[in-house]
């Protein structure tokens, strides 16, 4: 495979902070999932699913990528509704303290919402919410995202359950440190 080269401005970058005449952003902590389902009976793979980020973004504009996005204060709401392995459980499976797998997980259901319209959580600790189309669903998708509804008071609001057993833990990432803006990423699927 014939590699590809580096534009020339990331290439002057990288060679700023090798001089050190360039400090590198402090990573903002994020959560991604990978949304997988069964393929169809005539399929032997399952289902991903991935969107198109809008090339005016700042961060990765016009790349494909998984429903995430970084932590939000709000996200660190000990009193959310919980079902499935706890923050602590989460911590040990992360690597990181209570608090911040709290966030982490809270922020990968919330992200995943907030982007792709699939709510990770339901009425109880045995469902999920079936269908988000209707125009209050958007509404509330639309507050989250601009950060004008909590997501934990969305969730008490219409009487849900965040369901951290439909994640596993996958991997990690962490942007290079070339990069103008950072992230240090906990992947689920």
């Amino acid at each position: 495979m014939e590699r590809m080269p580096l534009p020339p401005h990331l290439i002057a970058r990288i060679r700023s902070y090798e001089a050190g005449e360039a400090t590198p952003a402090e990573p903002r902590n994020a959560a991604t999932v990978v949304l997988l389902r069964p393929g169809g009976p005539d399929q032997a793979c399952p289902e991903l699913y991935l969107m198109r980020r809008q090339k005016t973004m700042a961060a990765f504009g016009g790349m494909w990528v998984f429903p995430g996005g970084g932590v939000d204060p709000n996200d660190a709401e000990p009193g959310l509704a919980w079902a499935g392995p706890t923050p602590a459980e989460w911590a040990t499976s992360l690597g990181v303290d209570e608090a911040m797998a709290r966030e982490l997980v809270c922020a990968a259901v919330r992200e995943t919402f907030e982007e792709s319209g699939v709510l990770l959580a339901g009425p109880d600790a045995t469902s999920v919410v079936a269908d988000t189309s209707g125009d209050d669903w958007e509404a509330d998708r639309i507050a989250l995202e601009a950060h004008q509804l909590s997501f934990h008071d969305f969730l008490v609001r219409r009487g849900l359950v965040l369901r951290s057993d439909l994640l596993g833990a996958w991997t990690g990432w962490l942007t290079p440190t070339f990069e103008e803006r950072r992230f240090r990423t906990w992947f689920f699927v």
